[in-house]
C-alpha cells in the first residue's frame, strides 16, 4: 500500500453523466508527472493536488505517469478535476504482485476535522479506460483517520480503502484471513477486509464491492456515508479525525490509460 499520508503534508456504465470540455479557466497549467519517486502539482483555487507517487519506482519496467489536464464543469454544475493516469509497465513475474505506486487526486482543504464536524463529503468519479494489454490495478478512494488530529503515520492511524473496480487479481491486505463483515452501502454489497501493512504498522480496512457488481466508469456518493459505516463496524468513533482523503489508481502492470474527472470536497457542518 502507498505511503499516502504524505498528502497531509501538502496542507454501471450504462449512462455516464455528460461533462463539459476542459476549461481554460484553470490558473494552474496542464502538466504531466512521471519518474521517481514523487511528483505533484497543487491546483490553484481548488481543494486538490494531483500526485504521481511511484513509491516502488525501482520495480517499474517502463513508465507510470499522472497528468493534470484542467478543470471542467459537470452536469451537476460542480467543478471537477480532469486528470489522467497512464501506465506502460511490463509484467515481470518477480514483481507482478508489487504495487508500483499510487496515481491520484487528493484533498488539501478541510482535512483534520472530526467526522461529526463534517456535514458531507460529496464525490463524483468518472473514468474512461483504454488498454492495449491486460493490466492489474484498481480504482479506489483512500482516506486516513486517527483519534489524533493530523496523525497519518503512527500505528494508531487507520487507512480506509473503497475499491470501486479491480482487475488482474489484485487482492487487499487481509484477504487471506477472509472478510470480517458484509456491508450494504451505495445500493451495493461490499466485503470488508482488514490487515496490518507490515511496512508501516498501520491497519488497512478495505471495502470491496462484489466483483459481479463493480463500477464501470462512474461513481457518485457521499463519502461520509462510508466513514459512518466504518463507525458502525466499530473501527473508530465519529470523533475521529479525517486527516487524508484522495481518489485514484494503484498500478501493478499493463499498458493502459485512464482519463478521469473527479469531484471531491469536504463540507463542514
Amino acid at each position: 500500500m502507498a505511503l499516502r499520508w504524505i498528502l497531509a503534508l501538502a496542507a454501471s456504465a450504462t449512462a455516464l453523466p455528460t461533462i463539459a470540455t476542459i476549461s481554460s479557466r484553470a490558473s494552474t497549467p496542464a502538466s504531466n508527472h512521471c519518474g521517481a519517486p514523487d511528483s505533484s502539482v497543487i491546483v490553484s483555487g481548488t481543494p486538490w493536488i494531483v500526485y504521481s507517487m511511484n513509491y516502488n519506482y525501482q520495480d517499474i519496467d517502463g513508465t507510470c505517469c499522472t497528468g493534470f489536464a484542467g478543470l471542467v464543469t459537470g452536469a451537476d454544475g460542480e467543478q471537477k478535476c480532469a486528470w489522467d493516469s497512464t501506465w506502460d509497465i511490463a509484467k515481470v513475474d518477480s514483481t507482478s504482485n508489487v504495487p508500483k505506486g499510487y496515481s491520484f487526486v487528493g484533498l488539501t482543504q478541510n482535512l483534520e476535522n472530526t467526522i461529526s464536524d463534517i456535514a458531507s463529503i460529496p464525490a463524483t468519479y468518472n473514468w474512461v479506460r483504454s488498454n492495449e494489454t491486460a493490466y492489474k490495478g484498481n480504482v479506489c478512494f483512500d482516506f486516513m483517520t486517527s483519534d489524533t488530529k493530523g496523525d497519518s503515520t503512527s500505528s494508531s492511524a487507520q487507512e480506509l480503502m473503497l475499491w470501486l473496480r479491480y482487475e488482474g487479481g489484485q487482492l487487499p491486505i487481509g484477504w487471506a484471513d477472509g472478510a470480517v463483515a458484509t456491508i450494504q452501502l451505495y445500493g451495493k454489497t461490499w466485503k470488508l477486509y482488514q490487515g496490518v501493512n507490515t511496512d508501516t504498522g498501520i491497519t488497512v480496512s478495505s471495502l470491496l464491492v462484489d466483483q459481479a457488481d463493480q463500477y464501470y466508469g462512474y461513481f457518485a456518493g457521499d463519502i461520509k456515508d462510508w466513514l459512518l459505516a466504518m463507525v458502525k463496524q466499530g473501527l473508530f468513533t465519529s470523533s475521529t479525525y479525517v486527516n487524508v482523503g484522495n481518489a485514484g489508481m494503484e498500478p501493478f502492470y499493463g499498458t493502459v490509460s485512464f482519463k478521469n474527472k473527479l469531484g471531491l470536497k469536504i463540507n463542514l457542518a
